[in-house]
Order: C-alpha cells, then structure tokens, then sequence
C-alpha cells in the first residue's frame, strides 16, 4: 500500500516517461527524499480536517534499523526493549480524546545530538514540544489541553505554558521536589503520606488518586495527582501535574486517552511498516513514516464507510482505491 502511495511524490513527467512506476530500492529512496521535512505540510492538511476540541499528545517513538549506512541513525532508547537499540527516534504528535479513536498528526525528525545538522537541529524534547504547540495554534486549532511524559516536562517549558494559558497535564518525576504545606517534599515521600489505604478509588480506573494543590518552583501553584496503580502484587506510584480546570476524572481521562496515542505507534509499527524502511536518507525514512499515518487515515476512511470491514478488508479496499487512482492519472498523462 505504501508502494502505491509513492506515485504521489513522482513527477508527472516522469510518470508520463515511463508509464509505471517504479519499485527498487534505490528508485524508491529518489522518490521518498524529495522534502526534507514532509510532516510540515501534511501536518497542516490534517488538521483542517481533524476533529474539534481535542488535546494535543506528544511521543518519542523510537524506530529500531540494522544498518549504520543510513543517515542519522545513532543509539536511541526503546521502552519495549528496555535498552538502548540503533535506530531513529521520531516525534509523535496526534489529537488525543478519552474513549475516542487518536487522530495522528505528525511523526517528525529528532536527531540526537551527535546526528543533529543544519536541516535537523538538535532539540530537547520540552523545546520541540513547545514548537509544535505554537504551530497548531497558528493553524487556528483550539486545544484542550496538551498531555505529555515526564522527558517533556522540563520546569522551563511547563512555566511557558503556564505562562501562556495553554492547559496541560504531565507526567512527574518522583524524584521531583514540590512545595506542600509549606514543606518542601519529594513526591515519593508525598505518595508515602497518601498510601492507596488512605485515597479515594476511582473505579471507572481501577486507581486509587489522591489530588493535592502543590508549587512547583519556577512554574507556580499546580493539582498533583498521585496515582497508584496496580502492579504485580500491589501498586506504583505515579504523578501528575496539572492545569486543567476540570475535576479529577477528566485529568484522569485526559492521561489515559495519551496511551491510546502508543497503541496507533504499535500500528503503525506492526501492521503498516513504520520500521520497514531500507532508504538511506533521512528525508526518505521521514516521508516513509508520513506515508505510513497516511495509509492508516486512508483505511480509517474506509472503515467509517463500511463499519462491518474487518482491518484486513479495509486495509485491502484502501489500497484497490489508491491503485485505480494511480492507474486513471497513468492513462490521463499517457493520452
């Protein structure tokens, strides 16, 4: 499906010239290399059509490659492989509501520092953050909220939200000092004081939460969530900070609905062939990725048409549709 998608990106003349398209490696990497950053447009595509008053989620989602010929490619941290693989890491942003289907924005570049260029500069996540949420604003988009991990939640880039009415929620380091009644704590020792015997149970959940008005220096007053959450034969310990003017379950929601942005990752990863690319640059592997989360809006599309198609059925469908497509503009230049 990916294949077909390409014939977007060839020139008409070209396809006119050769009245096919081509399939080998190296002529899919000329086709995949022409925009060195095209998620900037097809950012800005989808979100004229994405649903109204979500909240933005942001991602690292590091793409795994054997291989030390492809640009940009450097050590890169995988929670799924608890270690550090060779690969690319991408940045993720998509439209995020509790009980709703993600709607995927972006994956974007984000070298490391040792791979960072004049084309790709290098960022830290709380600036890249910060860059997005401005870019979807001048797209005239209204957020909710925005809804972050914890390598995001510099106090630096919390204070500029903060500072610019932007809501947000964000995961916190337990290691993280905050103000409580005028003692300064850490919050693991604040989740001693608040142990799950002694919090209210949100069963709609399955966590035990106790909110607590905080100051986090550098920022200001904030809610802080301390969440426990089942784990093996007992619970861990997890915190959030938080601005929203909404009561706990919404924070909660909020929270939940960023995790089903890693589920669309797993999608794309599996099914979709995020990490299947061979092309050498990084400008083709970045369009690779946005060909992905177009194909999966393409057979989101059919699903909505034809709600009984199996994922299968439509994945099938979409790329009949792109197929016919490809072949009416192929006859239109030949004539």
């Amino acid at each position: 499906m990916l294949g077909l998608m390409q014939s977007e990106y060839k020139s008409p003349s070209a396809i006119a010239a050769s009245g096919v398209l081509g399939y080998s490696p190296s002529y899919s990497g000329r086709l995949l290399r022409q925009e060195a950053n095209p998620h900037r447009s097809s950012r800005e595509a989808r979100l004229r059509k994405a649903p109204r008053g979500m909240y933005l989620g942001v991602d690292l989602v590091p793409v795994a490659h054997q291989g030390c010929w492809m640009e940009g490619v450097d050590r890169v941290y995988s929670s799924s492989d608890k270690a550090p693989v060779w690969g690319h890491n991408l940045l993720s942003c998509g439209l995020v509501r509790y009980g709703e289907t993600p709607y995927p924005l972006s994956l974007e570049g984000f070298p490391t520092q040792s791979m960072s260029s004049e084309v790709y500069p290098y960022r830290t996540p709380g600036e890249a953050l910060w860059e997005i949420v401005e870019v979807i604003r001048k797209n005239g988009y209204s957020l909710a909220g925005v809804v972050f991990d914890n390598q995001f939640a510099g106090k630096a880039h919390l204070a500029k939200l903060y500072g610019q009415d932007v809501p947000f929620v964000a995961r916190a380091r337990l290691n993280q000092k905050v103000e409580f009644e005028q003692q300064l704590l850490s919050i693991r020792a604040l989740g001693e004081e608040y142990p799950p015997g002694k919090v209210r149970y949100y069963k709609r959940f399955g966590w035990y939460v106790k909110r607590l008005q905080i100051t986090l220096a550098e920022v200001g007053p904030l809610d802080m969530l301390l969440i426990w959450l089942p784990h093996k034969e007992g619970f861990k310990l997890m915190a959030l900070f938080s601005t929203l003017d909404r009561g706990i379950q919404e924070v909660l929601a909020a929270w939940k609905a960023r995790w089903d942005l890693e589920r669309v990752h797993r999608l794309l990863k599996q099914n979709l062939g995020l990490s299947k690319c061979l092309a050498r640059s990084f400008a083709a592997q970045l369009k690779h990725a946005d060909l992905a989360i177009a194909a999966l809006h393409h057979i989101r599309q059919q699903k909505k048409q034809c709600p009984g198609l199996s994922w299968r059925a439509a994945q099938h469908k979409a790329a009949e549709i792109l197929q016919s497509q490809l072949l009416t503009g192929l006859s239109i230049l030949a004539a």
